[in-house]
């Protein structure tokens, strides 16, 4: 299958394929190499990946397995899509922004993925951050009208004190981050939890257990 294979119809999977490789080629090219797109078939997990451009991002090729369970995906992008979520992969070191489509095909359950290395716009925001601090700053919390939001900030400022990676954290780190947050009344706010759980990479259940490790320290 080549991109040149598309002939501008889709009646039959090899030319859905060609137009799907023909895609993935294009947004990789726009967007350069620190945008890896992939096309998976769900239904063959162990040799899922059908097409990959800049695979050097997660580190695969075509012919390799999926790195997320079939069934997750299809549940992640139940609807069609899954958009802007954060990639958890402890083998890759990186701040990787995702977004997927699942979709099913002449029988066979497709998934088109792009993922992209935030690692180089990380560290110009946190340069950009730095420059542009001035001190102590205090902002009031009611000019920030989303709760949403202010969870977010709240997050930033935090994981600045700390100067680490989410990437590189450990067990430990995650803590003391957790710790921190809820010292800044981060928890008290609406929908707190599943915004800080999908930014560290792990489920709500573990800052829930995080939480109670904290509380359990400062009762005794």
């Amino acid at each position: 299958m080549t991109i040149n294979d598309y002939s501008g119809r889709v009646d039959d999977f090899d030319t859905f394929l060609s137009y799907l490789d023909a895609m993935a080629m294009i947004i990789s090219e726009m967007f350069g190499s620190n945008c890896e797109v992939v096309v998976s078939d769900l239904d063959d997990p162990e040799n899922a990946i059908l097409s990959i451009y800049n695979g050097h991002v997660t580190g695969r090729k075509p012919g390799d397995p999926l790195s997320t369970r079939s069934e997750e995906l299809i549940e992640r992008s139940r609807g069609g899509y899954n958009i802007n979520y954060k990639k958890a992969n402890k083998r890759i070191k990186k701040e990787i922004k995702s977004s997927t489509i699942v979709t099913s095909a002449f029988g066979r359950n497709i998934s088109f993925c792009i993922n992209y290395d935030c690692d180089d716009l990380t560290m110009i925001q946190s340069h950009l951050k730095k420059f542009l601090s001035m001190g102590d700053e205090a902002y009031d919390e009611f000019d920030v009208f989303d709760s949403g939001e202010l969870v977010e900030q709240k997050f930033q400022i935090e994981l600045e004190k700390m100067d680490k990676k989410i990437v590189g954290m450990n067990k430990s780190d995650r803590i003391t981050l957790i710790r921190n947050l809820k010292n800044a009344g981060v928890f008290k706010i609406q929908k707190s939890v599943p915004y800080i759980a999908e930014q560290l990479g792990v489920s709500r259940y573990t800052i829930y257990n995080y939480l109670n490790e904290i509380q359990e320290e400062k009762n005794h």
